[in-house]
């Protein structure tokens, strides 16, 4: 398990986690828009994926359905199967150790991993899983879920979603880009509806 001392400092690459918010980007998400832009990861061919989105529920409604690893199947549409294999309560979050299978398109293999995550609760301000990996079919695999009050209004969740996978297997550009277009925002979609806000 992580321990402060092997490298994993529970943030997920926070540089791109907290980036601010323009203007024109906070007037897209007022309007209910998922906006999806992908940054360029050094030294990687695949680039990094980032998601903003409001959910029109409070964070405190919305931070179960990122918190419960276990119940992924039912709340990551992607989720084959997981498995939360510890969880261990620390002075900076609890540290969630997690199996979890993501199903690819035929004839593309099933995708598995174990991750290393912090997850983060600050009532009222920020909730965060922020994960990296140690094992499975990726060379990399890190990223974070990050929920805030969008505005200051306790009332609706800005939802910021971002992640660098690369998986062993050659992924084909068609696939990453329905990832892209079609299953995020359908993912927002699906979390919309499970916290009563779709």
């Amino acid at each position: 398990m992580p321990d402060g001392t092997d490298g994993f400092d529970g943030r997920g690459d926070a540089a791109a986690v907290d980036r601010p918010l323009d203007p024109a980007l906070r007037a897209r998400l007022d309007r209910g828009e998922v906006v999806i832009e992908t940054a360029p990861v050094p030294g990687s061919a695949l680039p990094r994926v980032l998601l903003d989105a409001v959910i029109e529920a409070p964070p405190e409604s919305v931070w179960p359905l990122i918190n419960n690893t276990g119940d992924y199947c039912r709340t990551m549409p992607a989720v084959k199967r997981v498995e939360e294999l510890s969880r261990e309560p620390g002075a900076e979050g609890d540290r969630v150790r997690v199996r979890l299978t993501v199903g690819m398109p035929f004839p593309l293999k099933d995708l598995t991993s174990i991750t290393n995550a912090r997850h983060t609760e600050r009532p009222g301000e920020l909730y965060r899983r922020a994960w990296e990996l140690e094992s499975g079919d990726y060379e990399a695999n890190s990223g974070a879920w990050t929920l805030t009050p969008f505005e200051g209004d306790g009332r609706r969740t800005h939802v910021r979603y971002q992640v660098h996978a690369v998986p062993r297997i050659r992924i084909p550009g068609a696939i990453q880009q329905l990832v892209q277009k079609k299953a995020l925002p359908r993912l927002i979609e699906h979390l919309r509806k499970l916290a009563g806000a779709g």
